[in-house]
């Protein structure tokens, strides 16, 4: 007799489908947001819109970090760390886009 239809899993429900839509909007909702840096880059900072003093700050260590490049006292992979650990330091002590005063 008509024993086609008794035998239909619930996983072949229109409800399971529109879960299963729904989950797979949900992850990729969400590995949008974790990746959203890679899909919407921010924008170059401007030179010219950073603060002085951080600039500086960063010039003067960094041309610090060369130097010791020049004279053989650190590595090529040291000195991408320690250029990258002075600018941070600047940006710490002086912010490098100053909130515009009212």
């Amino acid at each position: 007799m008509g024993e086609g239809r008794a035998k239909r899993s619930a996983l072949d429900t229109g409800a399971a489908r529109i879960v299963a839509l729904g989950v797979f909007v949900l992850c990729a909702a969400i590995l949008g947001y974790m990746h959203r840096g890679d899909l919407f880059p921010p924008e170059a900072v401007e030179e010219t819109a950073l603060n002085p003093e951080f600039v500086a700050c960063r010039d003067k260590r960094v041309a610090t970090v060369d130097k010791m490049l020049a004279d053989g006292v650190i590595g090529d992979a040291q000195h991408k760390q320690f250029s990258d650990r002075a600018t941070a330091l600047c940006a710490d002590k002086f912010p490098p886009n100053p909130a515009p005063v009212e």
